[in-house]
């Protein structure tokens, strides 16, 4: 599988008195040329210590403030709950543009084998599940139980009721889609890039591979209290 362009990036920056700042624009006193400058990649898991729900869940439970992230067309409903009966938790679940429900799994590292297989599990379970308006509903609500700021949770609930009114989305859209998920990490070892592969072409599922790229500085250090670094996803084919 090839990486077929960039979807989204994400421009970090960190120092000693506010610690990690991130958005879909440069932060800090550096320009876009000098983010797009950054060529050394790095581990998030081995060089950066990031773990998937402390450091990467979060960030993307935070960037669904912005419109398309981080796919065009979806929203987040809700992260790291239980979705049916299964002892088992969903990292994301989104929201489709259509109706459409469609669990994520997140890895960091880029040495998992067998992700696609808890992504198959958690379709299936949910496949059982009631999935309408109540539902999209109450995972929205626990997903704001996340939330410490107030005015974080208001521009979360401002976009999410504005997805749901401007693709006109009611009980009867509502539904899961068939044999869909995304598996996002640093990386695909080549038994879980062939697997998907065929699953996706013999056998009808529609699982989307997003590899996450960090980028820093030539010089840059583990110990470096202040850097930037930018964070790519790219769609892998």
């Amino acid at each position: 599988m090839r990486e077929n362009g960039m979807t989204k990036t994400l421009f970090f920056y960190q120092n000693n008195e506010i610690g990690m700042c991130f958005g879909t624009s440069p932060k800090g006193k550096a320009s876009y040329n000098e983010y797009y400058a950054l060529d050394r990649r790095i581990s998030l898991k081995t060089e950066l210590q990031w773990r998937e729900t402390v450091q990467l869940q979060n960030i993307l439970r935070f960037a669904d403030i912005w419109e398309d992230f981080p796919a065009i067309g979806l929203t987040l409903i809700d992260a790291e709950f239980k979705g049916g009966d299964e002892d088992q938790r969903i990292d994301l679940l989104y929201l489709r543009n259509d109706g459409g429900i469609l669990p994520c799994e997140l890895k960091i590292g880029g040495d998992a084998k067998d992700s696609h297989g808890q992504l198959i599990r958690y379709m299936a379970d949910l496949r059982f599940q009631t999935l309408d308006m109540a539902f999209l509903k109450d995972r929205h609500q626990h997903f704001l139980g996340y939330l410490t700021d107030q005015v974080a949770k208001d521009i979360h609930i401002q976009k999410f009721n504005e997805f749901l009114s401007a693709n006109v989305i009611s009980d009867k859209f509502i539904r899961l889609l068939p044999r869909s998920g995304i598996l996002i990490d640093e990386g695909f070892p080549s038994q879980l890039l062939k697997a998907v592969r065929y699953l996706n072409n013999e056998a009808g599922f529609a699982i989307r591979l997003l590899k996450i790229v960090p980028y820093v500085a030539a010089t840059w250090k583990p110990d470096e209290t202040e850097f930037i670094m930018r964070l790519d996803f790219y769609d892998v084919q």
